[in-house]
């Protein structure tokens, strides 16, 4: 696959790496909340396309169109993120990832959210123009955004 060779593998790796940091992992036997776990599992969409993304940037996996089906399923996840946060859940009783600061800072979050599902779906454009270039230019700003929400509002 050539996106491979358009980007520093190392460099992209460890952006998305740290974007995943928070959601590739458990809480171990914490119980969410049913409102935390709906954001939970839409957001696990978006982890689980980026984490096929990568496989495929790295050569590990080779897989014909999959690139531009993983690019929307990731924008299609973003496209819902900012509306699964807009309840309010500080003092529900059970576990969430969600600091107290999403909705202390919500017009920052939803912001950031904005920024997330526009810049997703350029990657999504991207990745079905055959422009390997534009494409992981793209993809390495959807990455940051998840990365730079992530250090801000989730624990």
């Amino acid at each position: 696959m050539h996106l491979r060779k358009l980007v520093g593998i190392a460099g992209i790796t460890a952006l998305v790496a740290g974007s995943l940091s928070g959601t590739a992992f458990g809480h171990g036997d914490k119980e969410r909340f049913e409102e935390s776990q709906y954001r939970h599992d839409l957001m696990e969409h978006a982890n689980y396309a980026i984490s096929n993304i990568v496989q495929l940037i790295k050569g590990k996996a080779s897989h014909d169109g999959h690139l531009e089906k993983l690019a929307d399923i990731m924008a299609l996840s973003a496209s819902m993120t900012k509306d699964a946060f807009e309840k309010d859940t500080r003092g529900m009783e059970g576990h969430t990832s969600a600091k107290d600061a999403v909705w202390e800072n919500w017009e920052d979050f939803a912001e950031r959210a904005d920024k997330y599902t526009a810049d997703t779906a350029a990657f999504a454009e991207a990745a079905k123009s055959g422009d390997q270039e534009a494409t992981m230019a793209a993809f390495k700003k959807a990455a940051s955004n998840c990365k730079s929400c992530h250090d801000k509002y989730q624990d």
